[in-house]
């Protein structure tokens, strides 16, 4: 495998602001610390769950070092919430997506996510949204609040079980500024989707290496992964 190439979730591969994930958020909120919550009441965008449990609480009072005593807590409310739903949901998958993944597939890149999503919560949108056999590696907001780590814990990963070698050759591919934030710290190229909550001219403040409409154009991806980097 000489190319790896992460996705984020939501945004990027399906449409974001599903209900039933807000929903979980604000019944552990309110199950482990009584407090009426949405997520909402902060710019969550492109941050991971983690992050976005110990803002929302600091928000609505509570010390940080009480949210992070509970922190596995809320985590499992969200997740036992969720799992206890996700059958009757349905993810919208967006444009171009699955003929991308089939696409990198038979190409034989190795692929796998970056994503704030809770591990169990982003497995259960992809296996819902028929998406799940791309992804062999993924780093999740269950692992760690900072983005960046979530990206050189992947690239370990594919390190370890793959064969892969990083050298100028891992893609990560988002939706909002902090995934090129991410992307850059962690020193991968960035590919970022004007398919959220952010428009291109939005996208290119950070100055991301590539910036496309949508995932649609899949020989343009591939083009771009082909290209000598240094």
């Amino acid at each position: 495998m000489d190319k790896l190439v992460l996705f984020d979730i939501d945004g990027t591969l399906l449409e974001s602001g599903n209900t039933l994930h807000r929903l979980a958020f604000s019944n552990a909120f309110k199950r482990v610390f009584n407090v009426d919550a949405s997520i909402d009441i902060i710019k969550h965008t492109g941050k991971t769950d983690r992050q976005i449990i110990i803002e929302i609480l600091k928000k609505k009072g509570i010390e940080e070092s009480a949210v992070r005593e509970k922190i596995e807590e809320i985590m499992k409310e969200i997740v036992d919430f969720f799992e206890d739903r996700v059958e009757n949901e349905n993810f919208v998958v967006l444009d171009g997506v699955r003929k991308l993944l089939k696409y990198l597939d038979d190409n034989k890149i190795l692929m796998g996510l970056v994503t704030g999503n809770l591990e169990a919560v982003a497995n259960g949108k992809m296996k819902r949204a028929n998406l799940d056999n791309y992804f062999k590696v993924g780093g999740f907001g269950s692992d760690d609040e900072n983005r960046a780590n979530l990206v050189k814990m992947v690239i370990e990963k594919a390190e370890n079980n793959f064969d892969f070698k990083f050298d100028n050759n891992v893609f990560l591919v988002g939706d909002t500024p902090r995934d090129i934030l991410a992307g850059k710290e962690a020193r991968v190229k960035t590919i970022a989707v004007a398919t959220g909550d952010y428009t291109e001219d939005d996208l290119s403040k950070e100055k991301p290496d590539f910036i496309l409409k949508d995932l649609t154009q899949k020989e343009e991806v591939l083009k771009l992964m082909k290209k000598k980097h240094n």
